[in-house]
């Protein structure tokens, strides 16, 4: 299997993870979206267990305790849980479309930091691909233009996931991802937690088990979803190229909205965006 197969199954797996987290948020008694995010991140984490022991890593398991990896974990980590609060805050806004553009922007800050450090390709069609994926995002969600401050934190939440992606892309190349989602995943959700701890504690209060489906759910989604991007790392997926398609994946949940929740409002752009996202994401899989 090549990376870009890998890269597609990603996006299929981010979408089923992000209308879960939808589904969780917009329900009755829902947790808050801190102690989601804890939760998720804590669950991911648990799911690598049983596939360390069948894929025969246990005697990789300590191996993040180096010199050149731990650092770079604890950045991810502590990064990870930062960018998590910044990026729930820009979108307690009232248009969180500009909120969708500014995260999408770790395209460009990926492909930046992936050429430098990774030597990836530069070329036109390269650019050409990110370009469309990255216009086809700001035509879908350009409307009513009013910058709030919170928007703000969408930004620097975009420019942080971008490096993130590139730390990741550098971790993965010298451990399993399974070792690296359990380590670096368990650190984020613990660090979630110790700076909303008091949140959480009050968003779990009353909840029952049946409470926590919707969030393994979901995690399974990002689990899948982040198990296949980092594997398409170690297949030589340029992280610049995959950054951009992985945020496609609002275009599958348009398409989801439209055949199954029969949702037609705008329909026409949003098709026409979908389909300029497709052309963006064929030129980063077949060309070099």
């Amino acid at each position: 299997m090549t990376w870009f197969i890998f890269s597609i199954l990603s996006v299929f797996a981010l979408a089923v993870a992000e209308l879960t987290q939808q589904h969780l948020l917009n329900s009755k008694n829902p947790f808050s979206a801190r102690a989601s995010a804890v939760f998720t991140f804590l669950f991911q984490s648990i799911l690598t267990i049983p596939f360390i022991f069948i894929f025969d890593l246990s005697d990789q398991f300590f191996s993040i305790f180096n010199i050149a990896i731990f650092p770079k974990i604890l950045l991810v980590s502590f990064l990870g849980s930062l960018v998590m609060i910044l990026y729930l805050k820009s979108f307690k806004v009232k248009n969180i479309s500009i909120s969708t553009i500014f995260v999408s922007l770790s395209a460009v800050v990926s492909t930046f930091f992936g050429i430098i450090f990774f030597s990836e390709s530069v070329n036109y069609l390269k650019f050409i691909g990110i370009g469309l994926v990255l216009s086809a995002i700001i035509a879908v969600n350009y409307k009513n233009i009013l910058l709030e401050k919170n928007h703000f934190c969408g930004l620097v939440a975009g420019i942080i996931f971008g490096i993130l992606y590139v730390l990741d892309k550098s971790i993965v190349s010298n451990i399993h991802p399974l070792i690296y989602i359990f380590w670096s995943f368990l650190m984020i959700a613990v660090w979630g937690f110790i700076m909303g701890r008091n949140k959480i504690i009050n968003s779990i209060r009353g909840k029952d088990f049946s409470a926590y489906k919707p969030i393994m759910i979901s995690a399974i989604g990002y689990f899948l979803y982040n198990f296949f991007t980092f594997t398409a790392y170690t297949f030589g997926g340029e992280v610049g190229r995959i950054d951009a398609i992985n945020n496609s994946q609002i275009f599958l949940i348009i398409l989801f909205e439209f055949f199954v929740l029969k949702q037609t409002k705008g329909t026409t752009r949003k098709l026409l965006s979908a389909g300029l996202a497709i052309a963006g994401i064929f030129i980063l899989g077949f060309t070099r």
